[in-house]
């Protein structure tokens, strides 16, 4: 029987990693996932070390500092309304449509900013995986899904939409639970090894590197 797909797994092999300015990839999780892409789109910045082969900087250009990209690899997008991170997912969705989606360094600095990000990964293609330094999550599309996990270690369900879910191999009840906010099902535990998940709009499931 195949190995169930984990939350801090990469999609697959073919997945982009979309790297933006927050806290670089440090946990061994993080730098696996970043190391198993195929290939990165950078927000204004050069690669960190450990990254695969850079396919595009993509952003205003107000943050990258020297050395510069060569000029076939860096698309400069002045749109003042909308952010780098915003900018490299429109990017991918024109020149790599369909291919999955592994975010890095999203969280780890102003916490709007990383509010913000989830909330734009979340109207982004699912499925998909944002890594910080802390933990990991798996975007889900709608339907029913499952996950391997851990035993005993936390997990929360995080949806930016309103949406009913149910989930099954956890310590506290979740069942047709309507989600009004991002609170209502967090700070849960797996009870292992299977995370059931049936969600009827595109859901963030978390969990952290290790238990504290």
């Amino acid at each position: 029987m195949a190995a169930m797909e984990r939350i801090g797994q990469p999609v697959g092999g073919d997945s982009l990693a979309i790297i933006a300015n927050g806290a670089p990839p440090e946990r061994a999780g993080e730098r696996a996932a970043l190391a198993a892409c195929a290939a990165c789109v950078c927000c204004d910045r050069l690669p960190p070390p450990g990254a695969p082969p850079l396919l595009q900087v993509v952003g205003d250009c107000d943050t990258l500092r020297p050395p510069l990209p060569p000029a076939h690899l860096l698309t400069r997008d002045a749109d003042q309304e909308t952010n780098d991170l915003t900018k490299a997912m429109r990017w991918c969705r024109a020149h790599a449509p369909g291919r999955p989606l592994a975010f890095f360094a999203v969280a780890g600095g102003r916490l709007d900013h990383t509010l913000a990000n989830l909330a734009l990964i979340a109207e982004g293609p699912a499925p998909a995986r944002v890594y910080a330094n802390d933990g990991a999550f798996a975007l889900l599309p709608a339907g029913r899904h499952a996950l391997g996990v851990e035993a005993g270690v936390p997990l929360s369900l995080l949806s930016f939409a309103p949406q009913r879910v149910t989930a099954r191999g956890v310590a506290w009840p979740v069942e047709d639970l309507p989600l009004r906010a991002l609170w209502r099902a967090t700070l849960n535990r797996a009870t292992g090894p299977v995370l059931e998940v049936d969600c009827q709009a595109p859901l963030f499931v978390y969990q952290p590197w290790s238990v504290p």
